[in-house]
This record gives structure tokens, C-alpha cells and sequence, in this order.
């Protein structure tokens, strides 16, 4: 840090950071007017200079929707410069409507948090406590109810800072258990949060919880395990990975390519509001991948062949003037109205197993093949791992299964040999025994030589799904399908499953069916197969598997066939509970994913296998 960095220039949330952060393991700023987001952009460059320093910085931001939309036409228009422009936030501030927006920054060790939406709700829906708390000067924000909220994010020690003219009155701020302090050099108005009370947090132990270093093993080298690793090793979380494989993504994670695209409804359900986070960190992570061979961030169009609608309520088709190429038919056709369909131009193809790979290599994280976790068992204070053959495997702080339907038997065996030693989360065995396993196959092949004009320059999906031009060893290659089967035998018969997933891809897309129609016939076509596993309500099941306010024991699983728009997001949520960070999700989102969530029965008539079957659409 430069020795003018306690000039008044500098914003006094930055100062307080340069004085106090550097023997911390994370720092926390909440920022009720993030507004054009200077403050955020003096903080960010302190933290960057500043030397020990905190690993990880958290800046959660409030704004309105105004504000968002301003910051996001700002970061898309290079020539404006009335905005503190950041410019690795350009390619990521989109979409920014009401609700949470979390962005990774500097490597993953800044986490930037828009909360975009009126301040009560917001800090209604956020689990944190800051260390610095930066009070927009609005005297709407001086109500005594907003000065508690505010507290309630708060520990003992934290500075609130504000403008000299708010009108707040010391006996607000007191009986809110703040101490005003006198103002120094470039502090301007302060108040340090040390009430003469006895804090209590019974009804949010977890955001109080901050492992400030640890060791952890996961258990799983898929996306949903490797996402998990990554995210603990940024935070300086010593990581070891153990899978049953030889290699990571050995499992359904091995899938050839995959889609990163959110889910739509007409309501904007929660599903969908989750999807559109999740895909929005997926695709920062997929940007460290090379583009065009490992990831295409192409845009995924969503096709409808049935017309259920959706072409009344989507405002982002893509319009002719800005498709290239052969993607200008395709434009015009659903402009026309020829074709009921949902254009997702932050969406893309990516390999999966290469994205496992690159989250892996984090220096902070060791993987180890052919190492099949048999039983864990309390010792010395941590956890004891044995293979097989009960050899031990490791040791660990902290224990994440994210191997998928293969925790409902490890935990069975776990709770077992611990004979109630562990205060398990109300309802968790429903849940987990309620685990189900989809199997599938995908149809792959060599593109012609010459791609003809009228397919699609990017992937389609919808009944099925086709991806076209991802490069493979021998040449581009296209992908169709997948099958959902509940009943693993139909898997063996392969030619139904290439006559299903043909059968698809000519209700999808006629004019591919037709041009690939001969390769099928002429079994020139290959096959992949894989397994997913499935919750109860087809959302994933993530969090504590223990009760209390720091569990050790942890789950990330049940992503179904959307773990690439998923998995990143499930990742940031764990570590946020483990760390007592703030959550990448509104709360109540956060506990519709919650391994502490209520088990909601069905509701609709139909076979379990039916139901299955459905889950392809969620």
C-alpha cells in the first residue's frame, strides 16, 4: 500500500480495510448505495495493493433496478465514461434485473454480490456479517427499522460509515448497539457496532460460523464434487478429491458436451430465477476454458414444437441484423412467427470433463483416483476415511459427498457405524432414500464434410437437444439426444435408443433428422452413456448433513440433467455456509435448495417412472 492511502481521497470503508483487514482470512463490505459502484472500485484496488492481505473480499452491493440497469448499460458501452467502467465486469453485467447477481472476480478471490431491489427486502434476504458496512446517505435509510436490519448483519466490531450530513441521531444508532465515533482524517462519520448486550444468532447459526482454514475432503470428482473443491480451494481450504475412477469425470460428468443454459417460465419461478445465477458463474468459469474447442458461448436456442406460448412473453430473440451467417434464417423464422422459440444469448455448449479438469488444478487441491470411500468414522477430532478394504484414505476437517446416487449408501453405512452419534438434519433420510437414478444415452457422429446451410450455427434444445460443430480428434462432431430411461436394462438395446433419440431430433429439427437420417440406418453413429441422479422434487439437495451452527458433514448432489447450470452455484452456496459468507441466492432461494428444506410430496397422479421421465424438462 502507498503511503497516501489514508489520503481523503480514499473512501473511509477502504481505509478502514487497509487498517484492520490484513490478519483476517476474508472481509466483508456491504454497500447499501452501490449506486454507479465507486466505492466498490476504491475498495477493490486497496484490497489489490495491499500487502498481507485478506485471501478472499466480499463486496455485496445494494441497488436499485434503476441503478442496475444504468451499471449494466455502462459496462456494455465502452465509450461511456461517466461510470467507473471495471472491465472484467463488461462480458458479465447482463441481465441484471431484481434479485441476486454474483460475479467472481480477480481469479475467484473477490466476490462481487448485486442485490438489486429495494434495501429492507434486500437485507431481508441476505445471511452475512460484514465487516464494513458503507450507508448510503439517503435519509430513507435512518428509519430506527432499517438501523436494526442493518445490525442484524453486524458483529462485534464492525464500522458502519456514512455521510456527515445523514441525519441519523446518536440515540438511533445506540439503541441499535452502535457507538458513534468521533471522525479522523478521511473517515468522515463512523459508528462501530459494540452493543452492551449479550449477541445472540439461534435463528441464523450458520451465518456466524467462519472456518477460517481447514482441511476437506470430497468425495466425488464429477462437476458437482470438483466445483465444490474449487470454490473451498480459493478460500485456502486444503482439498483432497477421492473418486472410485482413475481419472476425474469419470462418471456422468465424462458426458462429451453438455449445455450451460437457464431455465424459463412464464411465472419466473424460483427454478428459473436459481438457473439464470447458476448459468451466469458457470460461464465465468467456463471463460478460463479455450473458447471454441473446450466452450462456445454461442447462445442456445430453445425450441417448442408443440406452441405452448412462449413466443408471447420472450423479448430476446434474436433479430436478423444481428445473427451472422446461416443463424439469419433461423432469426427471421421465429420473428415471422414460424417457429415458437426462446433465444438464450448467455448460454453455450461446453465439455464438461475439461471444465472438471481445469477446477482440479488448483494448487490447493490433490486428486485421488481409484480411491473408493467405504465408511468414515469419528477420530482425534476429525474425520477418518477407509477404502474397501478398511484401509484409511485421509483425514479431514469437513467431509462434502458429491458422489451423486453413491451417498445414499455411504451414508447409510455412515449412520450405521456411528450409532447416533450424529444429529442428523430433521428429515434428512426421506430425502436421501428418495434419491432416484436416470440413465441415458447420447447419439454422437462426424458433421459433414460441409455443413449444410440450413442447420443451426448453434445448439437447439427442447425436445432433445442438438449441438452441431464441437471440435473432437477426428473432426467436428454433432451430438443428439439424450434418452431418460428409469429402467437401466432398456439401455442395452441400443438400437431403440438411437431410434429414440433420432425420433427426437425429427420432432426438434426435421431438415438435421433428414440430412442424418442415413448415418443412423447405416449405424454409422456412436453412443454415450450415462447416469444422473434425481431429488425427490428435482431440485438439487445441498448443505449441512448435521444440525448445528458449524456442521462437518456436507452434501452436494441431486442435479439431474442440469448440473452444468447448477453445480458452480450449489458450490458458492456450501462455502458461504461453511464460511458464514454472504449467499450468491436470495435466502429464501437458498432454502429451496437446502438440504434442511421439508420433503414436498407430489401432488399430480402418475408413476414414479413417469415422473422421472418428466424431470428432462426442469
Amino acid at each position: 500500500m502507498t503511503e497516501d492511502a489514508g489520503a481523503p481521497s480514499l473512501h473511509p470503508a477502504a481505509i478502514h480495510l487497509h487498517t484492520y483487514c490484513a490478519a483476517q482470512a476474508s472481509w466483508t463490505v456491504l454497500d447499501t448505495g452501490f449506486g454507479q459502484g465507486r466505492t466498490f472500485a476504491e475498495v477493490r484496488q486497496c484490497w489489490r495493493s495491499q500487502f498481507p492481505r485478506p485471501p478472499m473480499l466480499h463486496y455485496v452491493g445494494v441497488l436499485s433496478l434503476e441503478q442496475a440497469l444504468a451499471l449494466q448499460a455502462a459496462h456494455q458501452n465502452p465509450s461511456n465514461d461517466e461510470f467507473p467502467r471495471q472491465a472484467d465486469l463488461a462480458d458479465l453485467c447482463f441481465g441484471l434485473g431484481e434479485g441476486f447477481h454474483r460475479f467472481l472476480l480477480d481469479d475467484g478471490a473477490l466476490s462481487l454480490t448485486l442485490c438489486v431491489g429495494e434495501l429492507p427486502a434486500m437485507l431481508a434476504q441476505q445471511e452475512m456479517q460484514a465487516d464494513t458496512i458503507v450507508a448510503d446517505a439517503s435519509a430513507a435509510l435512518w428509519d430506527k427499522w432499517l438501523i436494526k436490519a442493518l445490525a442484524r448483519h453486524c458483529k462485534r466490531g464492525t464500522s458502519l460509515h456514512f455521510d456527515a450530513a445523514s441525519p441519523v441521531q446518536a440515540a438511533q444508532l445506540e439503541a441499535a448497539g452502535f457507538v458513534r465515533q468521533p471522525p479522523g482524517v478521511g473517515r468522515a462519520a463512523y459508528a462501530v457496532f459494540n452493543p452492551r448486550w449479550t449477541l445472540r444468532n439461534s435463528r441464523r447459526p450458520q451465518a456466524t460460523a467462519r472456518y477460517t482454514s481447514g482441511t476437506c475432503a470430497v468425495i466425488g470428482a464429477g462437476i458437482a464434487g470438483a466445483s465444490v473443491a474449487h470454490a473451498l480451494a480459493v478460500r485456502g481450504w486444503t482439498v483432497a478429491v477421492h473418486d472410485a475412477h482413475p481419472h476425474p469425470a469419470g462418471g456422468a460428468s465424462g458426458l462429451p458436451v453438455g449445455l450451460v443454459v437457464p431455465h424459463h417460465s412464464s411465472d419466473d419461478s424460483p427454478r428459473s430465477r436459481m438457473s439464470r445465477v447458476g448459468t451466469r458463474l458457470m460461464l465465468q468459469h467456463a471463460a478460463r476454458l479455450h473458447k471454441g474447442t473446450d466452450w462456445n458461448p454461442s447462445g442456445v436456442l430453445e425450441l417448442h414444437p408443440e406452441a405452448i406460448g412462449l413466443d408471447e412473453v420472450e423479448a430476446e430473440v434474436r433479430s436478423p441484423s444481428s445473427s451472422p451467417g446461416p443463424a439469419q434464417a433461423w432469426a427471421r423464422a421465429m420473428t415471422s412467427g414460424e417457429l415458437s422459440g426462446l433465444w438464450h444469448p448467455y448460454a453455450a455448449w461446453i465439455k464438461p470433463g475439461q471444465l472438471v479438469t481445469q477446477w482440479l488444478g488448483h494448487p490447493g487441491i490433490q486428486f485421488h483416483g481409484n480411491s473408493r470411500i467405504a465408511s468414515l468414522e469419528r477420530s482425534g477430532g476429525n474425520w477418518l476415511l477407509r477404502d474397501a478394504q478398511g484401509r484409511p484414505a485421509g483425514r479431514a476437517d469437513a467431509v462434502v459427498f458429491a458422489n451423486a446416487f453413491a451417498c445414499q449408501s455411504l451414508l447409510q453405512r455412515l449412520n450405521a457405524g456411528q450409532a447416533g452419534a450424529i444429529s442428523w438434519v430433521p428429515d434428512l433420510w426421506n430425502k436421501i432414500e428418495a434419491l432416484q437414478v436416470l440413465h441415458g444415452t447420447l447419439s454422437l457422429g462426424l458433421c459433414p464434410s460441409a455443413i449444410p446451410v440450413d442447420w443451426p450455427a448453434f445448439p437447439v434444445n427442447g425436445h432433445g437437444s442438438f449441438v452441431s460443430g464441437v471440435p473432437g480428434e477426428q473432426g467436428l462432431r454433432w451430438f443428439a439426444g439424450s434418452t431418460f430411461r428409469a429402467d437401466a436394462k432398456a439401455l442395452a438395446d441400443l438400437a431403440q435408443e438411437q431410434a429414440t433419440n433420432l425420433a427426437k431430433l425429427q420432432v426438434l429439427l426435421p431438415q438435421v433428422a433428414n440430412t442424418l437420417a442415413p448415418q443412423f440406418e447405416s449405424r454409422q453413429t456412436q453412443t454415450w452413456q450415462g447416469q444422473r441422479c434425481v431429488t425427490h422434487d428435482r431440485l438439487p439437495l445441498v448443505g449441512p448433513l448435521e444440525e448445528g451452527a458449524a456442521p462437518t458433514l456436507w452434501l452436494s448432489a441431486g442435479m439431474g440433467a442440469r448440473g452444468l447450470s447448477f453445480s458452480a452455484l450449489c458450490a458458492e452456496l456450501i462455502a458461504a455456509w461453511m464460511g458464514g459468507e454472504p449467499l450468491p441466492i436470495e435466502n429464501q432461494l437458498a432454502r429451496s435448495l437446502s438440504t434442511l428444506r421439508p420433503r414436498r410430496q407430489r401432488t399430480t397422479q402418475g408413476s414414479s417412472t413417469q415422473g422421472a421421465l418428466d424431470s428432462r424438462q426442469v
